[in-house]
């Protein structure tokens, strides 16, 4: 059985990261990625992005964070599930239960800089329960991923410092199993596996 983030990356290696609408022009209408991560958008046109991607349907996770306008409480998380996100990023522990609460798959994005992050980040997901973790950066040692899949049960992703795919299949080869990248001469590569 498929894990909830293989169920939104369709077991793809990358998910496109998308920071501006030339950028999701080209994911949603050329590439075969199922689904968009979106780091941009507002109150003003959010409902339409969510339309746009689903139109060719992908699936879109939101970065809750970068969206400016809608309030970061329990109706602004209704809200993202009436207009259809399918899943909400968030790098603050407190938003996962209020949008799990709404409805909505929940990721828990965490900067992993020491071992103190480390560890809050893992009482953090036991505490809140995301339904998957993004590690920040992509490049963290292996020991950190060991630790990570020792000590949580949630699917685990990559983010940010995705700058070239050898750095990507390590963290693959790591335990994780999907990674956000920007970049579409990678997203590139990988469509092509």
């Amino acid at each position: 059985m498929d894990n909830i983030l293989t169920s939104l990356t369709g077991g793809r290696p990358v998910v496109p990261s998308c920071v501006d609408t030339r950028q999701l022009k080209y994911v949603v209408e050329f590439t075969s990625y199922p689904c968009v991560m979106l780091k941009m958008g507002d109150i003003s046109n959010i409902r339409k992005i969510v339309a746009y991607i689903h139109r060719f349907e992908k699936k879109v996770m939101l970065h809750m964070d970068s969206l400016k306008g809608v309030a970061k409480d329990k109706e602004g998380a209704r809200y993202l599930k009436q207009i259809g996100v399918d899943a909400v990023i968030s790098m603050r522990a407190q938003n996962i239960r209020m949008l799990h609460d709404a409805g909505l798959i929940t990721l828990l994005g965490a900067f992993l800089v020491d071992s103190a992050s480390v560890n809050q980040t893992i009482q953090n997901v036991h505490t809140v329960k995301p339904d998957v973790l993004i590690a920040m950066p992509i490049t963290v040692p292996d020991v950190i991923y060991q630790k990570l899949k020792r000590e949580i049960t949630v699917p685990i992703m990559g983010g940010g410092l995705g700058v070239d795919h050898r750095v990507i299949d390590h963290a693959i080869e790591c335990g994780v199993e999907s990674c956000a990248v920007t970049d579409r001469a990678i997203l590139d590569y990988y469509m092509r596996l």
